[in-house]
């Protein structure tokens, strides 16, 4: 194993668990990892992999606390966002895309922010909202573009629903099941458009089992997590990737 799958395989394995454990967390801890040291769009692809293998994995316990509502008009969101994404991913340059990925982080942490200092915010989980289409499908429809360009389409559907009162384990049902449709679409829009080197196919595979390792050591600790642990956990997340992001930058 060399020195840059071992690297690679730590951050998945952390942001796996992560991920596993509030719904969030690989995109934007692994994800920026895997650009820098890719250092090229091989690192979306490897990213929507392990997110299609981790949202798979826990499909079966995850229904019960899915808003199903919410989550079709998100994914219908994410129809309209997920092309234009594509488009975006295949023709702009390394530097570009980490930057739109820094934006996209810090446009999620004042969604996160903005439901932890309101009266709504703190009251979160002791209810169901009830958003009408036309404050979800734009929702999806970002987090499709976002799903599309840099294989993150969790961060601003988890941070609005997290400011919108949604409970920890409905923001985290319900973004792990978006996740089967944003990254299943991603990767055939992928293979066909742009297509996967065997190289890439290569590495995924040395990668998946940091990965299903992680998914295992977040679910035993998404029981543990409280809704004030989880919001902080949350917004500690995006302020340490977008900070990450915009050093690469340099």
């Amino acid at each position: 194993m060399t020195q840059q799958i071992m690297i690679m395989s730590l951050a998945v394995l952390g942001a796996a668990t992560l991920q596993a454990a509030t719904g969030i967390g690989f995109g934007v801890i692994a994800g920026p990892i895997l650009l820098a040291m890719m250092n090229s769009g091989d690192a979306i692809q490897i990213s929507i992999l392990m997110n299609l293998l981790i949202a798979l994995v826990l499909v079966p316990s995850l229904r019960a606390h899915t808003d199903w509502r919410l989550l079709k008009w998100l994914a219908a969101g994410t129809l309209i966002g997920m092309p234009l994404g594509l488009i975006v991913f295949l023709n702009i340059s390394i530097l570009k895309l980490k930057l739109l990925a820094a934006l996209a982080v810090l446009l999620a942490l004042g969604f996160v922010l903005r439901g932890m200092l309101s009266a709504r915010g703190r009251a979160r989980g002791q209810g169901r909202p009830d958003p009408s289409v036309w404050q979800s499908l734009p929702v999806g429809a970002v987090s499709g573009l976002m799903g599309g360009a840099l294989a993150m389409p969790g961060p601003v559907p988890a941070g609005w629903m997290s400011a919108a009162g949604y409970g920890k384990a409905a923001v985290r049902a319900s973004i792990l099941m978006l996740f089967v449709f944003s990254y299943g679409a991603a990767l055939v829009l992928q293979i066909w458009l742009a297509g996967i080197a065997r190289d890439t196919w290569i590495t995924g595979f040395q990668l998946a089992p940091a990965a299903i390792a992680g998914i295992f050591i977040g679910k035993a600790l998404s029981h543990r997590i409280s809704e004030l642990v989880f919001s902080w956990l949350v917004a500690a997340t995006l302020v340490l990737t977008a900070g990450m992001l915009f050093i690469s930058l340099a």
